[in-house]
């Protein structure tokens, strides 16, 4: 039932119950605006969190856009060679910095009970994140402990991305000692 065709039952029974004055009319109508008040409250709720939601891309966006400009104003040496085992930390440093606030963000919401719309935070977030970034993001939420968090965008990630982005996030994290997360990711891709 939809919401309007709700609020127009509930008009509807309203109207009656004061030509009537049943008993029976009368309970059928609570229950209506017991039913609307709740509707109306989901709705509320809802259109709350996407506007948190929305306003968390946009700084992601934000924050990622400084962060390009930044870097393409840089000198154009590029990162230290670092033998391939060991993995890149410098760039990896600068990938942490760039998914800090959005882990953060995420955090919050996990921790204020919101893990569904933390995790849509971070689905999201794939869109404008390269897989080096999101191997940072997967990082950062095992260090601060959201491992609910990480295991679910390995599963998201790892089921909707690409294999050649799979496939380096897996490295990235085999890399950087998260050979667990790396195998979580390839099987997710196989699923």
């Amino acid at each position: 039932m939809t919401l309007e065709t709700l609020r127009l039952l509930h008009k509807q029974a309203e109207a009656e119950r004061g030509r009537r004055g049943n008993g029976a009319l009368a309970a059928e109508v609570d229950a209506l605006t017991e039913q609307l008040r709740t509707v109306e409250s989901e709705r509320a709720a809802l259109r709350d969190e996407v506007a948190v939601l929305k306003e968390a891309v946009k700084e992601l966006k934000t924050t990622r856009a400084g962060l390009q400009a930044r870097l393409a104003a840089r000198t154009p040496s590029g990162p230290l060679p670092v033998p391939r085992r060991k993995g890149d930390r410098q760039r990896m440093r600068t990938d942490v910095s760039a998914v800090r606030g959005l882990v953060t963000q995420a955090g919050r919401l996990d921790a204020d009970g919101r893990a569904e719309a933390a995790l849509m935070l971070l689905r999201r977030s794939t869109e404008v994140l390269n897989p080096l970034e999101t191997a940072g993001v997967l990082l950062l939420l095992r260090q601060q402990q959201h491992d609910e968090l990480a295991d679910n965008l390995i599963h998201v990630y790892g089921r909707d991305q690409g294999d050649q982005d799979v496939l380096q996030v897996a490295l990235t994290l085999h890399e950087q000692g998260s050979p667990d997360d790396a195998g979580a990711i390839l099987h997710a891709a196989l699923e």
